[in-house]
């Protein structure tokens, strides 16, 4: 099985300390809920991320959202071959059962995440889709994994992915790959992963990383099988 984790993904909520500035009041505002219970997105409340640690990359559900579809929707995950986990900047942790479906809608997804981070577990009861838990870092996220667990960032080492799935992939695999737009891991990734790997000479969007993974990885299972007699 494969596990993919988006790391420091920045998926939050507005903090405290931004809930009173005007671009977050009247984005509330508007959309009838409390400041402090909409997801932080920069595409809407930039001007209250200027001069905020790390302003400049935080608020981007949207790359959440783009990840999460391409897993779920991927035919490794039809195929019952895939697990799928969001750890967040501030170390909340969700986990994604395979036969959830994301919403394609944005404005739904901003929702459906807004929901999750308000009551925890999306449906509420017994057998959730989606679980969010609070408190957990990446080190104890891998450590609970547990496995082979490859790191992926533009300044790993250089490897041809689908070379390396052919010659050292395992049939349990974790890949750890940054969930923000640029910048590095604000987690100790490379003393928490056994590799640390670029796949490519530029620096590739999370989307493109993702599909390189899920294709990469089911291309080297199938070569693995073997032949039928």
């Amino acid at each position: 099985m494969l596990t993919l984790v988006l790391a420091d993904s920045e998926l939050e909520l507005v903090p405290s300390a931004m809930q009173h500035h005007p671009a977050i009041r009247s984005y509330a505002k508007k959309r009838g809920a409390s400041p402090a219970k909409i997801i932080l997105d920069s595409s809407f409340h930039h001007p209250a991320l200027k001069g905020v640690e790390q302003g400049e990359r935080r608020g981007r559900p949207d790359i959440v959202h783009l990840f999460l579809l391409l897993c779920l929707d991927s035919i490794l995950n039809a195929d019952g071959g895939l697990r799928t986990i969001v750890h967040t900047r501030n170390d909340e942790v969700i986990a994604v059962r395979p036969e959830t479906r994301i919403p394609k809608n944005y404005v739904r997804f901003v929702g459906l995440m807004e929901n999750l981070f308000e009551k925890g577990r999306v449906p509420e009861g017994d057998s959730p889709l989606l679980t969010l838990e609070h408190g957990k870092d990446l080190a104890a996220l891998l450590d609970e994994i547990g496995g082979r667990k490859v790191a992926l960032d533009p300044s790993g080492k250089r490897i041809d992915l689908y070379d390396f799935m052919r010659r050292k992939m395992e049939s349990d695999m974790t890949f750890v790959i940054g969930g923000f737009p640029h910048g590095e891991f604000n987690s100790p990734v490379k003393d928490l992963c056994d590799e640390f790997f670029s796949i490519h000479e530029m620096p590739l969007k999370v989307w493109t990383v993702t599909s390189e993974i899920l294709a990469g990885y089911r291309h080297g299972m199938v070569k693995k099988k073997p032949a039928r007699k």
